[in-house]
């Protein structure tokens, strides 16, 4: 009898514990309250605010399609990215010029090139590593810093982009590099530098970026060819021999009003010059330059600048 007794201590404690978990004691099950949630007027920010120079802690994605209900049946619609996708091994091009994005710091896309080298038993004439350049037979693959964390791989003979190469170069750093791309953007996200930053003042704003011109020429084609293909933000054209874009925007302020504001106000998109420039080493400069009437103010002008900024990250 006292051997039995023995275990009531630990049977009374377990009951206890089971009580705790259970939808009567201290824990509401609210799994499924987000399904009485009502929408709230988006927050509208003060004259003068800077609508990009800030990042969202928790960023909440969008929906692929709006919540439904049916009596006590629902399904919850499945979120979008937050960002853009990026692929590992992306292509630039700039005139004639070709060559490779890598989504990885130089120093660890070089080795896979030096490994690549060997498995393709090229015949190496030179190799510096503090260059991160290997010369062989056939041509010269150089690995060089890009914009942030990635870098720019080329493949050339005498200038000239080699197509063979960068193809082989392509399909081997992407097949080796998948699983380090999750790391690389979490240590960019943790560092939370950036790629560029607004400067200048009022009539005179700008957009600094951390890269040669030739370099955030190509980057910011490669976004503006994917991004802005929609009446409110529209690539017009492009003059890589100019370093300037033409686009059309309409600020994020005027797509978003009611409809007596839309009947009476102008929503036309801006037609505007981007221009990029040098601007010291290893930095480019982005302007903005009205083409036409309605010209975009100033307000419009920090807008699109820090819609770009957002893309450069």
């Amino acid at each position: 009898m006292k051997a039995a007794t023995n275990w009531m201590p630990l049977v009374a404690a377990v009951a206890l514990a089971m009580a705790g978990c259970s939808s009567g004691g201290y824990y509401d099950d609210r799994s499924d309250a987000y399904t009485q949630a009502k929408s709230a007027e988006p927050l509208v920010l003060p004259a003068g605010s800077q609508l990009y120079e800030t990042r969202e802690a928790m960023p909440v994605p969008k929906a692929n399609r709006p919540f439904r209900k049916t009596g006590d049946e629902f399904t919850a619609p499945r979120p979008q990215p937050s960002v853009a996708e990026r692929d590992y091994v992306e292509r630039r091009s700039m005139g004639d010029a070709r060559w490779l994005t890598v989504n990885d710091p130089p120093e660890a896309v070089w080795p896979r090139v030096v490994e690549f080298g060997e498995r393709q038993r090229l015949t190496v004439t030179d190799r510096n590593d503090t260059a991160r350049r290997l010369t062989t037979s056939d041509g010269m693959i150089a690995v060089n810093d890009g914009l942030g964390a990635t870098s720019e791989v080329r493949c050339e003979q005498n200038t000239r982009a080699l197509d063979g190469c960068l193809n082989a170069l392509a399909g081997y750093l992407d097949a080796r590099g998948q699983t380090a791309m999750a790391s690389n953007l979490s240590r960019r996200e943790a560092a939370g530098s950036a790629v560029a930053r607004l400067v200048g003042g009022e009539s005179n704003r700008a957009l600094l970026i951390d890269a040669d011109a030739e370099q955030a020429w190509a980057e910011l084609s490669h976004l503006l060819e994917r991004d802005f293909d929609q009446p409110e933000q529209q690539l017009l054209d492009q003059d890589a021999a100019g370093g300037d874009f033409q686009v059309a925007y309409l600020p994020l302020a005027e797509r978003h009003v009611g409809m007596i504001d839309r009947l009476l106000g102008d929503q036309t998109p801006r037609r505007v010059r981007l221009s990029v420039v040098p601007a010291g080493e290893q930095q480019a400069r982005l302007t903005v330059t009205s083409v036409g009437e309605p010209a975009l103010d100033d307000d419009g002008v920090r807008d699109l600048l820090g819609r770009l900024s957002s893309l450069l990250r």
